[in-house]
């Protein structure tokens, strides 16, 4: 059940926030449709497949990972800060939850950590041609900002991947594979490849009417970015079929 703290879009933030979600999607990159949030609600969202890996191309699956919180990089105005995300955010943790649809791709699953927290998830067995879209749906919970944080806002960085031919990590290469990530040091960074260090996010920003910043926090506060780590990605971002074995990337 919803409290209190949560409360429904005003059209204008929706309409702004979708305004965004095109500007982002014309540019033909992976990224979400609501790209913005506000503290203390809970959406549904999705991941924007735009195209595929080249002409004649499929995508067959993709692959969605969200930063723990443990195995994860904590930025504050752009520097990197020795902070953990309980400094600034009160309830990180089972935030997101991946909405069943099996219109495109037939099968897909959640990943989880040992807290059984859902940390990504995949979708596998779909066909989606080169010229098309397709959305991934996922619900987005309500994220709460820590009272006696600056934290003005705060960026999630998601790392996508869109998968035409599975290889082997040596075999990444155009047309075989779209890699949206964050360049932090992982195997799927995707070095040269098209959306080299050019990962989806959704940044949520601090309901200040309900949760004000403290008054040694400058005017604007802070922007915190979140960013899973190299560890994270290269933990979490392969795709396991429900009988945990390994599709993709190749063995």
């Amino acid at each position: 059940m919803l409290t209190k703290q949560f409360k429904c879009f005003t059209h204008t933030a929706l309409a702004a926030a979708l305004l965004l979600g095109f500007s982002q999607n014309v540019l033909s990159h992976t990224r979400l449709e609501i790209p913005v949030g506000i503290e203390g609600v809970r959406i549904t969202n999705n991941v924007v497949i735009s195209h595929g890996c080249g002409d004649n191309t499929f995508v067959t699956k993709s692959s969605v990972v969200f930063p723990d919180g443990v195995d994860s990089i904590v930025k504050v105005n752009g520097t990197v800060s020795s902070d953990t995300i309980d400094v600034h955010v009160a309830n990180w943790g089972n935030l997101f939850q991946k909405v069943l649809d099996p219109s495109v791709f037939k099968a897909e699953d959640e990943k989880t950590n040992a807290d059984g927290n859902v940390v990504g998830f995949y979708v596998n067995n779909g066909k989606m041609p080169d010229h098309y879209a397709s959305y991934l749906k996922f619900r987005a919970g309500a994220v709460l900002f820590e009272p006696t944080s600056c934290a003005s806002s705060i960026k999630i960085v998601i790392p996508v991947a869109d998968i035409c031919k599975p290889t082997p990590i040596s075999g990444f290469a155009e047309g075989k594979l779209n890699l949206w990530t964050p360049a932090v040091g992982s195997d799927y960074d995707g070095p040269g490849l098209h959306g080299f260090d050019s990962p989806a996010s959704y940044t949520v920003t601090r309901d200040l009417v309900k949760n004000p910043l403290p008054g040694s926090c400058s005017v604007a506060g802070d922007a915190v970015d979140l960013v899973p780590s190299a560890a994270q990605i290269n933990r979490d971002m392969p795709i396991k079929n429900k009988k945990g074995v390994q599709v993709w990337p190749k063995p």
